[in-house]
């Protein structure tokens, strides 16, 4: 399995939030996963952050169905979180999500892998190996290969 890298950088201007992305689309678009980053407060921790994006899940996903959430090592063995759920959207296909969670320093990292809970039994395997794969870079290691101006 290769890597991928994003390569893009912004200027941050003053007072603006940075939030990143990451989107890996299965070859017949039936699969993804969805890796992002966005920034916190500093108090909120993992579990808190793991909490409030559940009790959003609750209340926005029609038909919300948990199955699991439990501790797990995650972006590269840190201390973490995974759910996973079922939900229905308005188009009547029902959807398999799992999510991990992770926060420090100031920023919440959520990694959502999703298919339609048909094609899951299929998926599965891939979807957790991509979110096994996912790691957070340290911060000196991305600067650095950032060419100065």
């Amino acid at each position: 399995m290769s890597r991928f890298r994003p390569m893009l950088s912004a200027p941050k201007l003053e007072g603006w939030f940075a939030k990143d992305q990451i989107t890996l689309l299965a070859p017949d678009g039936q699969a993804n996963v969805i890796a992002s980053s966005e920034p916190l407060d500093l108090e909120i921790d993992t579990e808190m952050y793991a909490k409030v994006q559940g009790d959003l899940l609750t209340k926005e996903f029609p038909g919300f169905q948990q199955f699991s959430f439990e501790h797990t090592e995650i972006f590269g063995n840190r201390p973490g979180r995974v759910r996973r759920f079922e939900w229905l959207p308005p188009d009547g296909v029902a959807i398999m999500q799992i999510q991990l969670y992770y926060a420090e320093s100031g920023r919440g990292y959520t990694a959502t892998a999703t298919t339609p809970s048909t094609e899951f039994g299929r998926y599965e395997l891939e979807l957790r190996d991509v979110l096994e794969g996912l790691a957070i870079e340290e911060l000196a290691a991305a600067e650095a290969k950032t060419p100065s101006a």
